[in-house]
């Protein structure tokens, strides 16, 4: 299964170039299914969603999931943030939590961006533990994790930004099978296995952040991104390759590749390389 993974697109932030740039690629990589992990928004606008939804339906013929991130709950709207705080998000996408399963792949969608945590984002433990149990009834030999906020950064610069009781958070998804997190939110790519930052887990996952899609919001050291995530061997092969915009090109273009294998331990790197390693073809993601 091949699937792109877009973050943090802003709209109201969106640079038209970069959109365009974003489709034509992703549409010549023809994914089974397309994530987007929250900040679909930058002010939770009717006009804003509006234009996000205009985008996902430019999107190729593929399912796409979208789930919340802080920047979807209006701000200075109280009383909407009061009593509908997802409503213009619900009124265009579905609002997690929800599974979808396709080709013995599953990806549980939840919501990390509760209506006053604006910020750091929060997954209640005991109702995590629940909604896992229910959603993970479905069979599947590959389980995706898709929410807004962080477990893990890599600038230390950016702790403060993972999510409350990140580690605490990562126990329950092994324990319901999960494999590979997916976020956003600090605009700033990372993958790599979790026991970089959480060692006693039991069974080690990967972790997957992407950088802003479109949006001109972008960090210095991390352009515009996203992530294409290749199931070879649902449970036991992950291959995902990052992807940067290069401006200079007007196009976006891979910039980093990496095999994760499952081990007896948990997930682990098998091996890393940069486009222009000489043994690139070696593990083609097309």
């Amino acid at each position: 299964m091949r699937i792109v993974h877009l973050s943090d697109p802003h709209f109201g932030t969106e640079q038209a170039p970069v959109c365009d740039a974003l489709l034509e690629r992703v549409s010549e990589l023809v994914p089974d299914l397309v994530m987007l992990s929250g900040d679909i928004t930058q002010r939770a606008t009717a006009s804003q969603f509006d234009s996000a939804r205009r985008f996902v339906d430019r999107l190729p013929t593929a399912p796409a999931l979208l789930v919340p991130g802080n920047h979807d709950i209006p701000l200075w709207d109280i009383g909407r943030r009061i009593f509908s705080p997802y409503g213009r998000f619900r009124e265009r996408f579905a609002l997690p939590p929800f599974a979808w399963t396709g080709q013995d792949v599953q990806v549980l969608a939840l919501n990390s961006a509760p209506r006053w945590r604006h910020r750091n984002g929060e997954l209640e433990l005991g109702r995590l533990s629940q909604q896992l149990s229910e959603l993970t009834r479905m069979p599947a030999r590959h389980r995706i994790a898709l929410f807004h906020h962080p477990v893990d950064c890599r600038r230390h610069q950016d702790r403060h930004n993972i999510i409350r009781g990140a580690e605490a958070i990562c126990r329950i998804l092994t324990d319901h099978g999960v494999d590979l997190v997916v976020g956003g939110h600090i605009h700033d790519p990372l993958m790599r296995t979790s026991e970089h930052l959480y060692p006693s887990l039991p069974s080690s996952l990967v972790f997957l952040l992407a950088g802003t899609c479109v949006s001109s919001r972008t960090r210095v050291g991390a352009p515009n991104s996203f992530n294409l995530i290749d199931i070879r061997q649902p449970g036991a092969e992950m291959l995902i390759e990052r992807w940067d915009m290069e401006r200079n090109l007007g196009e976006f273009h891979p910039v980093q590749l990496c095999q994760f294998l499952k081990a007896e331990t948990g997930w682990v790197l098998g091996e890393a390389q940069r486009p222009d390693h000489p043994d690139r073809h070696a593990l083609p993601v097309s």
